[in-house]
């Protein structure tokens, strides 16, 4: 028995042993997950610091080069970082940053120029409670985050609040014409100073939310009817000529003839852009933008040839207005800061009827039977482009501080031209053709000059053009607010026909019955042309200019000013710009 307890005091000697190895090894173990759950949260820590400083510093970048901001973001560091201290653990932090932009490789430090991007490192420590244990009293934790400053700009191509504000009349013609309507200037106006924001659209259930408004499709009585309750809302006072004039629009036949419309078509604005959903817009630019958003409209003919001689009242073909002004909001350089320019494309036929005739010197009098001409114009496609570099700086929206940002326009090849074919057309005497030098070119055509008679049949084929061609172009619109949320920077030409730019070009000539060479026959068809276009007489001072004056104010003159449009190019104005959106990437 004895033997048998001797061994049972040797095992439990083991046992204590093997005890005490174990929660050696216990504490230590433990030790080191204590001491490394600290450190985890640490760099939580230090991660949530270096994000939020990075946002507040990303905000002050709006333009300035680095020299001009270093002083400004050492005072907003501090501040940040004291604002959230109680965000670290028990030690403070310590942060440094640098200035650059971010690329394809992510964040590039600059020491000069223009910055985009801020990177922030926070570094802490935090004490370790197994010192004794582990060797280590503390452990450090360091975190970066890159976050850049985004602006969003606004702007139009194109306008109907231009024509209106300016108290163009004109446009009433065309407006009443788009609308179904018959409004005054005064009502138009009211639309134009009238201004809402998407916002307030979208906040409305029949719209429901921004992807509804500027991704899906809308009814457009919807859509005026939503734009009426806004305004009602506001109940300032200052909107009552603009409700009556909605009222009216949404009451129109066209109105409820017109369906479903897709705003995307004229307003290029991402519904997650909340800073373009905020901006103001002239109602008349909503509700007539959306009217045509949709695709061609055909641009009805007026009495243009009321008063104008020789003009029938017969029309062939027709006159389209492809699209509508356009906005568009976005960060520079981005897709979704595009917009298209205002079109006009198409042909209209013109009947010359009675046309006046002619008394060239030497030729006695000459007949102008019926003519034919076509009116074409080709506006021309063109985009609207949000760029950087320069980066839209958001000024106080005065003449010392504007808000700045540029818009590239590229156009197409465009024309706008008026021709008129007119013939011209006698039996003139063959002693005043070979008078003009022309009995060899006679006696080619129809042989011995002596057995011709005493006339010979002549007749003239000339094209009169009027209008001009551009070719295409880039440009950068340079915007400031002010001037430019109400005078736009210009590219192109005006939409109109000069007489100054009157080409008569000779197409045929006939010489008893017989095609002439053009070359020989020139001192008869220069009498005829020049009959032609003297100022006092002749077809061109007659029925051409007067017909071009109409056209000019009363048919694609107006539509050109109401919704904007240049030849080769576009009005571009600048809606407003939000800068020092800050977030964080990569």
């Amino acid at each position: 028995m004895g033997l048998w307890v001797g061994r049972q005091r040797d095992q439990r000697g083991a046992a204590l042993m093997f005890a005490v190895v174990f929660l050696s090894l216990l504490m230590t173990s433990g030790a080191f997950v204590v001491d490394l759950g600290m450190q985890r949260v640490a760099r939580v820590d230090a991660q949530v610091v270096a994000d939020l400083v990075a946002l507040d510093l990303a905000r002050q970048l709006d333009g300035r080069t680095v020299a001009q901001l270093r002083p400004v973001l050492d005072a907003a560091a501090v501040e940040s970082l004291a604002r959230n201290a109680n965000v670290i653990g028990p030690e403070d932090a310590e942060i440094d940053y640098e200035l650059g932009n971010i690329g394809s490789s992510g964040f590039s430090a600059i020491t000069s120029g223009v910055p985009t991007a801020v990177r922030v490192i926070a570094r802490t420590e935090v004490p370790f409670a197994f010192a004794g244990i582990t060797g280590e009293d503390r452990g450090a934790a360091t975190r970066s985050a890159a976050a850049e400053s985004s602006s969003t700009a606004c702007f139009r191509l194109g306008t109907f609040v231009a024509a209106v504000r300016s108290g163009d009349s004109t446009v009433l013609g065309p407006l009443n014409d788009l609308f179904g309507v018959n409004l005054d200037l005064v009502a138009y106006q009211g639309l134009a100073n009238a201004d809402l924001r998407l916002s307030q659209l979208t906040a409305n259930p029949t719209i429901g939310s921004p992807e509804a408004l500027l991704q899906g499709q809308v009814r457009y009585s919807d859509l005026l009817a939503v734009m009426f309750s806004a305004l009602t809302q506001e109940g300032n006072g200052t909107n009552t000529v603009a409700l009556a004039a909605l009222d009216k629009l949404i009451k129109s036949q066209t109105t409820t003839t017109v369906g479903m419309i897709n705003l995307a078509n004229v307003l290029h604005v991402s519904p997650t852009d909340k800073a373009a959903l905020e901006v103001g817009l002239s109602v008349l630019d909503l509700i007539g933008s959306a009217r045509l958003s949709d695709g061609q409209y055909f641009v009805g003919v007026p009495n243009i040839q009321g008063g104008v001689p020789g003009v029938g009242w017969q029309f062939t073909g027709a006159i389209y207005l492809i699209s509508a002004a356009e906005l568009a909001c976005g960060v520079p350089n981005s897709p979704g800061a595009v917009a298209d320019t205002a079109q006009l494309d198409g042909t209209l036929g013109i009947d010359f009827t009675n046309l006046p005739s002619i008394s060239p010197p030497g030729l006695g009098t000459l007949q102008t039977p019926k003519g034919a001409g076509f009116l074409e114009i080709e506006g021309g496609s063109g985009t609207g482009a949000l760029i950087s570099p320069p980066p839209v700086h958001c000024g106080a929206n005065t003449v010392g501080d504007p808000t700045t940002f540029s818009v590239r326009v590229a156009s197409a090849l465009a024309s706008y031209k008026l021709n008129a074919n007119v013939t011209v057309s006698a039996d003139v005497k063959l002693t005043d053709l070979i008078g003009l030098g022309l009995t060899s070119v006679i006696t080619n055509l129809l042989g011995n000059i002596l057995l011709l008679g005493n006339k010979l049949s002549l007749e003239v084929a000339i094209t009169l053009t009027v209008g001009t061609q551009l070719n295409a172009s880039t440009s950068t619109a340079a915007l400031s607010v002010p001037p430019n949320d109400v005078t736009p920077v210009t590219s192109g030409g005006a939409v109109t026909l000069s007489m100054a730019t009157l080409t008569p070009t000779v197409t045929s000539v006939k010489i008893g019955g017989k095609s002439a060479n053009l070359a020989a026959v020139t001192s008869v068809t220069n009498l005829i042309a020049h009959e032609l276009v003297t100022a006092g007489h002749g077809f061109v001072e007659k029925t051409l200019t007067p017909l071009v004056n109409n056209i000019n104010t009363m048919f694609i003159g107006p539509v050109a000013r109401m919704i904007g449009l240049r030849l080769g190019g576009a009005d571009v104005f600048a809606v407003g710009a939000t800068c020092g959106r800050p977030r964080l990437s990569g």
